[in-house]
Formats: structure tokens, sequence, C-alpha cells
């Protein structure tokens, strides 16, 4: 994984820790209830990204190899960092 991706790796961490706390969470006292965690998954893990309808051909691939960095700020899901095009 390449340095410039340790700001996503602290972002990550941070993300995990408010919502996990050994008595109370930060999350929990916000919204006052538990946080849902099934959708935690490990950092530096591969995942695969899908690849909309609109951006693929008849006989393409649906999804694309890539490797979990994060979790998205705006929306539900993960940030994927994808080696051979070097995006996130």
């Amino acid at each position: 994984m390449p340095k410039f991706y340790w700001a996503e790796a602290v972002r990550t961490t941070v993300y995990i820790q408010n919502r996990i706390r050994d008595k109370v969470s930060t999350h929990e006292l916000y919204f006052e209830r538990k946080p849902n965690l099934a959708h935690l998954q490990v950092f530096g893990s591969i995942a695969y990204a899908h690849v909309p309808d609109e951006k693929r051909k008849k006989l393409d691939a649906k999804s694309k190899k890539c490797i979990l960095v994060g979790y998205s700020k705006k929306q539900k899901g993960y940030k994927c960092f994808n080696p051979r095009s070097k995006q996130v």
C-alpha cells in the first residue's frame, strides 16, 4: 500500500473507535442507540467493486478486484483502491 494512504488508515481507525468503546461509544452517546457493526470489514482486504451497467459492455466483468481502504463519509459504502488504475 502506498504511503499516501496512511490518512485513510487513520480515518478508518477513528471511524471504528467511535463505534467501539469499552462501556459507551461516541456513536451511542450521540444517537442514543447501539451502532450496527455488521458492515465492518478488515482494512486492506480484497474487495470487489461493482461496475455500473453504463460503464461496461456485454461481455465485460461486472466487478473489479480492489483493496478496501476505508468507509465513505458521504454515503453508505466502502472506499476501495484499484491497484491497476491507482484510483480510489
